[in-house]
């Protein structure tokens, strides 16, 4: 299933230039799975489009460069029939789905990104009733939308939502869930719900613009409107959550961006046929769209004595660094992060407590030096005795578990960690419109987001002293 969401912070669809005299905006959607209600339905292929929805279809065709194969229901639904479409009760789910919930509250309370009692379940349910516009699920073939009008925001969620049904049409979203399923490759899925997210902001974007400046101010205004609510909805999500499930989006939009500025329109189409595998390359998109570089691969490391395994898996370079900015320096997180390598992870449960053994290598020598020191400084700030960093072969491993006394949520600092590689994906884009070498692109894009501040990387405003910083920073890729 696929969502649009309106996230608690402004969605200015308005792309600007970063550092060149106007503010860059981070854009924060995010998405969850519902309930079961999805995945007990079969299609039901319509004749024809709704007339309302026609136009949009042909916005959508355009500005993505297909054609739909044949039209799809869309369900303009009332407030509370949305709600029911989008949430769950607890006894509508599996007890083994209960139980990898607990067990994933568990993982995320070991490794610092959680407080107390969460019942995730609950926060599923408000992230999905307090801000999801509309969805298109890829197994019943439908669009549901909230609101029964085609009101400014309706529209633009419309656009989003027409874009995965038409990615579904091209490229059979639902064979491509099935395969990761099978394969167990959760990394490769998580790339891939990055790319759906990313090309479907891209053309929402792309309509927005081509809208005259009256219509597109209604839109920016309901836009807010829908995000100030989101707000009020979502005070009691804890924070890191909102922008875990947001981060698809932004990772998305990072890596279809610099692939249209490298390669143009039908390289987007090749992501999409032949998709990155590896979750380096949404913190990294350099390394997607230009490297195709794989992971290393890394055993998954042994489970205690008397422990009870849990999950196994990639950990991913996401995950890490969401994990190390809840406690350390987000720009710090993300320098550690570029050095990632290849990661297993093992959750397990041991004296009734929640435990993760995490094994890493990096790109280089230098790379595991940067993420050592990053991770010991993560191990200090967290509750004393909880975790342990030593070497493991040419790489090193964590232990972490869930504290004796109440866990503590992070810091809040996954957002920022999150719009620091907005904005160097972005700052990438804008110079390579101006036909800056790739090269230079690259390393000027990686040097500013690591030396400058967000509020520097943002200003409206050049200042001497700023301008020289960005020249001493250029002189650094001549």
């Amino acid at each position: 299933m696929t969502d649009s969401y309106a996230p608690p912070t402004a969605r200015n669809r308005r792309r600007k230039p970063l550092l060149l005299g106007l503010a860059a905006l981070l854009l924060i959607s995010a998405g969850a799975t519902a309930g079961v209600w999805w995945t007990q339905r079969g299609p039901d292929i319509p004749d024809e489009w709704d007339a309302r929805v026609q136009p949009y279809v042909d916005i959508v065709e355009k500005q993505r460069g297909l054609e739909f194969e044949h039209p799809v229901h869309v369900d303009f639904l009332s407030e509370a029939a949305f709600q029911r479409e989008v949430t769950s009760e607890e006894s509508e789910l599996a007890e083994d789905e209960l139980e990898e919930m607990e067990d994933a509250a568990g993982m995320m309370r070991a490794i610092g990104l959680l407080g107390g009692d969460v019942d995730l379940l609950d926060v599923m349910n408000d992230l999905m009733a307090g801000g999801v516009i509309g969805l298109y699920d890829p197994e019943d073939k439908r669009i549901r939308m909230r609101g029964t009008e085609l009101t400014p925001d309706v529209r633009s969620t419309l656009v989003h939502e027409l874009t995965h049904a038409l990615q579904d049409q091209h490229f059979d979203l639902e064979e491509k869930r099935e395969q990761f399923e099978e394969e167990d490759d959760t990394s490769a899925s998580a790339v891939w719900g990055a790319l759906l997210e990313g090309d479907a902001d891209r053309v929402e974007s792309a309509w927005a613009e081509s809208l005259p400046a009256a219509e597109r101010k209604a839109v920016e205004k309901a836009q807010k409107t829908a995000s100030d609510k989101a707000t009020k909805d979502l005070a009691g999500v804890p924070p890191f959550l909102t922008t875990l499930l947001g981060s698809r989006y932004v990772f998305g939009t990072g890596l279809i961006g610099l692939t249209l500025e490298l390669d143009g329109k039908d390289a987007v189409n090749g992501l999409f046929t032949s998709p990155p595998t590896s979750e380096e390359g949404l913190v990294d998109p350099w390394i997607a769209a230009a490297d195709r570089q794989a992971a290393w691969p890394v055993d998954q490391p042994e489970v205690p004595e008397g422990a009870k395994k849990l999950e196994s898996g990639t950990f991913g370079a996401p995950s890490l660094l969401f994990m190390l900015a809840e406690r350390i320096s987000p720009k710090t997180a993300l320098v550690a992060t570029d050095g990632w390598g290849g990661d297993h992870y093992v959750a397990y449960e041991q004296d009734d407590r929640s435990c993760v053994r995490l094994d890493w290598v990096g790109d280089s020598r230098r790379d595991v030096t940067e993420l050592t020191a990053a991770l010991r400084t993560w191990v200090a700030r967290g509750p004393a005795g909880s975790a342990s960093v030593t070497s493991e072969g040419r790489g090193l491993r964590l232990q972490s578990c869930e504290p004796d006394a109440k866990a503590r949520p992070g810091t809040g600092g996954s957002e920022a960690a999150l719009q620091l590689v907005a904005l160097r994906a972005q700052f990438a884009q804008e110079l390579l419109r101006t036909e800056t070498p790739k090269e230079f692109t690259r390393c000027y894009a990686d040097n500013v987001v690591g030396e400058l501040s967000i509020d520097q990387l943002t200003s409206e405003k050049t200042s001497p002293a700023l301008q020289r910083r960005l020249e001493q920073l250029a002189q650094r890729c001549v």
